[in-house]
């Protein structure tokens, strides 16, 4: 059981390397092609888009050839994309390859995630948020490994250390076994779940209440998504700053973000969810405002931490709160907000990158700001249709 559970959180680390390696170098990539942030937008987003088709076939995929296959599959899809980075293929194979890479790792995380719950069933929640662990510690280590090889203009080989590192654990999934677990990782994912959520009614009328979650996770995972992959340019555009330090930010980012999540569970339950989220969307808002500001390094550091801080928990504590909101199958809701995730991951982006191309940072800061006010103002009414809902049954 232990090396299973090893052996998952190293595969999360993989993604949490994939996850940030192309922001944390996309700098390095446009000039070598001679491109604009519009482009980088869109290569961000065709891996937001093979993310989101992993994230909706790896059921299936998982059925076709059993989850320690697809696993692999999706594992070794990541290492293939990554030696055809470090070639410099041209431009347009970025794209495509970048779809395939986005397909791996949308593939692994439902897999690999699902498979740990099913398999350890003495508290399951402590050992999926090692996972997630495991994860932000790939997104914190990449950008150190890619800035420092940027700083001697080596940056593409960053794509070789991912890649051997993707060979590695997908030889470890081959080769090792888990005893008994072996059969549970050939079997395809159970059915019964959807059954039983096809038997369910459905929201029971609050479909304006399960519209504004999904726009609310389509914010917040493209918001999340901009910052984390155009926050090394912002620095460089708006403070002259060198490679290195504008990649130490996205580190700096997740550090907050980890950290962050540490603590977020046990702060929304003494604060209650309500409380807690609108705490940190405003706080979003404007520790975000605040970075088109800037006017030192040191400074954009500082709000960089706030904001990691202040975004680390509303994922999952929103995902919680969802859930006692909308009547029906959680497990349904839960994939429908996660999806609405993966379309803000790609559609965000874009924009983002655009806006940087024609205006200054100070307006990327207060698009993304604005958009984060939207989330505080969801939750407002959002805790106001809670408070009608009892008043009602009262």
């Amino acid at each position: 059981m232990k090396r299973l559970l090893w052996i998952a959180c190293f595969t999360y680390l993989l993604i949490g390397l994939t996850h940030i390696i192309i922001g944390s170098l996309l700098t390095e990539i446009l000039d070598y092609y001679n491109r604009n942030y519009t482009d980088g937008g869109v290569l961000i987003a065709c891996q937001s888009i093979g993310f989101l088709t992993g994230v909706i076939c790896s059921s299936y995929i998982s059925n076709f050839l059993g989850r320690r296959r697809a696993v692999i599959f999706a594992i070794l899809s990541i290492g293939l994309a990554q030696i055809a980075f470090v070639s410099l293929i041209p431009w347009t194979w970025w794209l495509v390859i970048a779809v395939f890479c986005g397909l791996g790792f949308g593939i692994i995380e439902p897999l690999v995630g699902s498979l740990i719950i099913d398999a350890i069933k003495d508290k399951p929640a402590v050992a999926f948020s090692r996972l997630e662990v495991f994860f932000g510690l790939g997104s914190l280590i990449m950008p150190i490994i890619s800035g420092w090889l940027a700083s001697t203009d080596l940056w593409r080989y960053s794509f070789l250390v991912l890649g051997l590192y993707a060979f590695f654990i997908g030889v470890i999934w081959m080769k090792v076994s888990f005893g008994a677990l072996d059969n549970l990782m050939a079997k395809s994912i159970e059915q019964e779940e959807h059954k039983q959520a096809e038997s369910t009614p459905f929201l029971g009328g609050r479909y304006p209440l399960f519209i504004g979650f999904i726009l609310f996770f389509l914010i917040y995972v493209g918001t999340e998504v901009s910052i984390m992959n155009f926050l090394p340019s912002i620095l460089i555009s708006k403070l002259g700053t060198e490679t290195f330090a504008a990649t130490l930010a996205v580190t700096i980012f997740w550090g907050a973000i980890v950290t962050g999540r540490l603590a977020a569970g046990y702060l929304a339950e003494k604060m209650n969810y309500v409380r807690y989220l609108m705490v940190c969307c405003f706080g979003t808002v404007v520790f975000v405002v605040s970075l088109g500001f800037i006017t030192s390094l040191w400074l954009g550091y500082v709000f960089i931490v706030l904001i990691g801080l202040m975004m680390a928990g509303i994922f999952g504590i929103a995902l919680v709160y969802a859930n006692q909101m909308l009547p029906g199958s959680t497990e349904r809701n839960t994939s429908i907000l996660i999806g609405a995730g993966g379309v803000g991951g790609i559609v965000l982006p874009l924009v983002t990158g655009s806006i940087m191309d024609q205006f200054s940072t100070m307006v990327v800061s207060f698009v993304l700001a604005g958009l984060s006010l939207f989330m505080f103002v969801f939750i407002l009414f959002a805790k106001g249709q809670r408070f009608a809902s009892e008043q009602i049954k009262a």
